[in-house]
């Protein structure tokens, strides 16, 4: 009877480990490997770009009157914005936290400007005489910025895009030269020289702007931007350019 009893109890242990199936693995399951960022510390990045520029403020048919001792009064008014298209090219840096950097950025534009009319009329009305000159030429565009940008592949895979901001400042360089009349009143030679030295001169600036980049390879994307240029410098408000204008940027950018 004892040896009967061990072997049901043999027989029984075995079916428990059958049913019960075999013993937990101890295997470790690793978590998933974070995001793979197109957007890296340490980066160089080289855009080539299309862009338009359209002047604010002022280029909306202001005028402003002078009378002169002799009675004749000089009336200077303007009227349009300026615009025109262009490219370049900026060079940034980014540091090994690759949420900022640093850009340098150049672009040529050929540049329409507003109208500028001066007229002068004699004492009582007793003449009156009006010239007009829109002003174009060559333009081109320097800044330096800070860059803060977030790739948001960082967050989601496969998102690789990343907006940004930037501000900085430089100048404007303008090579619309011969801007001037030459009639037989001095005193409206003057006043509309004078008016016409806002698109001769050149004049610094300071901007802020926004865009948006998306990578298709770690190293070749496609970005879009635009920013408000404050422009100082120059005599009068007759020509847009002088109080600011708004620069949009297009075109690809390639990353080492």
């Amino acid at each position: 009877m004892k040896k009967l009893a061990l072997t049901i109890a043999a027989i029984g242990s075995q079916a428990v480990v059958s049913f019960a199936g075999p013993p937990p693995s101890k295997e470790v399951v690793a978590p998933p490997p974070p995001p793979v960022s197109y957007f890296r510390g340490n980066e160089f990045d080289i855009g080539i770009f299309a862009t338009y520029v359209h002047g604010t403020g002022g280029g909306g048919g202001e005028s402003r009157s002078t009378t002169f001792a002799n009675g004749d009064v000089v009336t200077i008014s303007s009227g349009g914005s300026s615009n025109g298209w262009g490219g370049g090219m900026d060079f940034t840096y980014y540091l090994p936290w690759k949420w900022i950097g640093f850009r340098f950025q150049g672009a040529g534009v050929d540049l329409s400007s507003s109208t500028v009319t001066g007229s002068i009329t004699g004492p009582n009305d007793s003449f009156h005489f009006s010239r007009s000159n829109s002003f174009s030429g060559g333009a081109g565009i320097v800044t330096g910025d800070v860059v803060f940008r977030l790739p948001l592949d960082d967050y989601w895979a496969n998102v690789h895009l990343a907006p940004y901001v930037f501000g900085g400042g430089g100048g404007v360089f303008t090579g619309a030269g011969g801007n001037t009349i030459h009639t037989r009143f001095p005193e409206l030679n003057q006043q509309f020289n004078n008016a016409s030295s806002n698109v001769n001169n050149n004049r610094g600036l300071g901007h802020l702007g926004g865009g948006l980049e998306y990578r298709f390879t770690p190293h070749i994307g496609i970005f879009g931007e635009a920013d408000y240029n404050w422009v100082g410098g120059g005599q009068h408000n007759f020509n847009s350019s002088v109080k600011g204008f708004i620069q949009t940027n297009f075109g690809l950018r390639f990353a080492f």
